[in-house]
């Protein structure tokens, strides 16, 4: 367990809170246009998408984390996913999701066709913080913490980030860079594809 801010500690998820770190995400991305898109403005939205997530938090090869206040409660929280899970989350994707399996087909089909192909890598597939306290380092501190950690391991990380990248913002302080093409699906829905190397690789072939 971490200590980043003020209190405020990073530490993995447990078993026993996947449900309620899926809601957590869930939240996060209420007004994600990314995802109102995926369920095209169901009235279920944060149902389905919790139980999206749910299926990723609970693959095998998955590392997740939370960032939790002083008081215990979940903050913000990132989920990763090895390149080589199990192809069998899709088919449990598509019972989660119903009618919209169509949409979350054509983004894995797209997301597979794009990703790195040389080496094995981690995808970051959520980073949620509270909407009261963004802009406070949460979401940083928390792609940090498995940052640092891949690095140690020299597997690098990809992500299809749902708002547009202009080469700053968190994404660009850890080093992502664009990779492989832009993924459009309709119009103003795009996801921005980055890949970011281990950092500790050429320190590592040095010695």
């Amino acid at each position: 367990m971490e200590e980043i801010l003020n209190g405020i500690k990073v530490r993995p998820v447990k078993s026993d809170e996947i449900e309620k770190v899926a809601r957590f995400i869930a939240t996060g991305y209420a007004d994600d246009v990314f995802f109102k898109w995926c369920v095209s403005h169901d009235k279920n939205q944060h149902e389905i998408v919790t139980e999206y997530y749910k299926v990723y938090l609970n693959a095998k090869g998955c590392m997740a984390h939370v960032a939790e206040n002083a008081s215990g409660e979940v903050v913000g929280a990132t989920v990763w996913l090895p390149h080589d899970v199990d192809a069998s989350i899709y088919d449990a994707i598509n019972e989660v999701v119903g009618s919209h399996a169509p949409h979350f087909d054509e983004v894995a089909d797209k997301s597979h066709a794009n990703e790195p192909t040389d080496g094995p890598f981690y995808q970051l597939v959520a980073v949620v913080t509270d909407e009261k306290l963004r802009g406070q380092g949460i979401g940083a501190a928390l792609l940090k913490y498995q940052l640092d950690y891949l690095d140690e391991l020299g597997i690098p990380t990809y992500l299809e980030a749902s708002t547009p990248y202009y080469g700053g913002g968190i994404y660009g302080k850890f080093g992502y860079k664009y990779f492989g093409v832009l993924m459009k699906f309709a119009e103003g829905i795009v996801l921005y594809p980055l890949f970011r190397p281990a950092m500790n690789v050429a320190k590592e072939d040095a010695t």
